[in-house]
Formats: C-alpha cells, sequence, structure tokens
C-alpha cells in the first residue's frame, strides 16, 4: 500500500504531447515558479487519483484531501473508498493505516529521500533542480508540462517518468503523474485548491 501511495505523483508520456509544444528557453519559467512558491505560504485541496494497471486492464480510483505548509511538510489524506493517511515532515515519513502507525526516516533511505524530495520540488517549485531527474518542458495555451525523466539508479527503479501539469494561470500544479517502469501509471488530479490558509501544525503529525 505505501509503495502504490509513494507512487501516486505520476504520468505516462507519450514522444508527442497533443496540444503542448516544446520549449527552447525555461529561464522565465524557472524564476516565475520560483517568485511564485516564495509567496505560497500553504496549500489545501481535494484531489482524486486513478491508479492504471496495465497487466489487469483495471482501474482503482480513491479521493481524499491534500494539504501543503512551506517549506518541507505535506499531508495526503484518502478518504474514499478507503481511509489513509501519509504526512511528510522534516525528513520523516509517517503513514496511519488501520489506527497502526508507521515511521521512516527518509536520510537512512536514498529511495525514500528521492520520493520524499520529487513532492517538495513540485510544490515548491524547484523542480529543474532536482539532480536526480532530466527535465523537459513544455507549453500549451493554458498550462506548462514538466517531463522529469530519471537519471539517478535511485530513482530509476522506482519511475519510468514522471508529468507534472502546472497552470499558467496561478503557476500551480494541477496535476501529477507517474508511470512506473512496468507500465502502471498513476494520475492525481488536484480541485477546489486554496492557496495561504492557516494550516496548523498539528495537521502535519500523525498519532
Amino acid at each position: 500500500m505505501l509503495v502504490m501511495l509513494l507512487l501516486a505523483v505520476s504520468f505516462s508520456v507519450r514522444a508527442q504531447k497533443a496540444g503542448f509544444t516544446a520549449m527552447a528557453n525555461t529561464g522565465a519559467l524557472q524564476q516565475a515558479l520560483a517568485k511564485n512558491a516564495q509567496v505560497t505560504q500553504s496549500i489545501s485541496s481535494d484531489f482524486n487519483q486513478v491508479k492504471n494497471m496495465k497487466m489487469l486492464n483495471d482501474k482503482v480510483s480513491s479521493k481524499g484531501k491534500f494539504y501543503y505548509k512551506q517549506s518541507d511538510k505535506v499531508r495526503i489524506e484518502y478518504t474514499s473508498p478507503f481511509s489513509y493517511l501519509l504526512v511528510m515532515n522534516s525528513g520523516m515519513i509517517a503513514v496511519k493505516e488501520n489506527g497502526k502507525v508507521s515511521k521512516i526516516n527518509t536520510r537512512n533511505s536514498l529511495t525514500m529521500q528521492s520520493v520524499n524530495k520529487i513532492m517538495m520540488d513540485c510544490m515548491r517549485g524547484t523542480v529543474f533542480n532536482n539532480k536526480d531527474f532530466s527535465v523537459k518542458a513544455y507549453a500549451s495555451s493554458a498550462q506548462y508540462l514538466l517531463t522529469l525523466t530519471p537519471v539517478s539508479s535511485a530513482v530509476k527503479g522506482l519511475f519510468k517518468n514522471i508529468d507534472v501539469y502546472i497552470n499558467k494561470s496561478d503557476n500551480q500544479v494541477a496535476k501529477l503523474i507517474m508511470t512506473e517502469n512496468g507500465g502502471d501509471n498513476t494520475v492525481m488530479t488536484f480541485t477546489n485548491r486554496k492557496l495561504n490558509s492557516n494550516l496548523a501544525d498539528a495537521l502535519f503529525s500523525v498519532r
């Protein structure tokens, strides 16, 4: 279950991106994302997730609540069809399932460090600085698309690639997809977003 959720941030990538054009120069985009991250103190939103399983020709849908607080706190709370909680905070990943809590120190695992860094970079707008990936950028009339391809051994074992869709209107992440090496992918779409609301630190602890 933990592996499935940690892979819940990615998309399948096609050779051609329908409606998107490759960006030759990303300097202005990188500056815009960095500036936006500086003024984004918190994010709260609903999310819908669909996991596509290639071998079974099946889909598993779920939904829940997502919270981010600058600069290293994330809470992903699944509410339907099951209850599951994942919190990232100061280098720790905590999971609560069926009333039981387990904690992982990401400093002891290159894989967990990579997963934690991916999520934080997406929220902070620092994806281009993540040395675990090479990044290609595309643009449509309404969105940017950042395609992340693993270059480090720690991440190559987890993902084939990751796509990050960002709305041009507010430079916020609208959708994340990870494609696993076997072809399965998980799509996470964010809706009803609220920025800079007052989120209590208690949201980012698990008991």
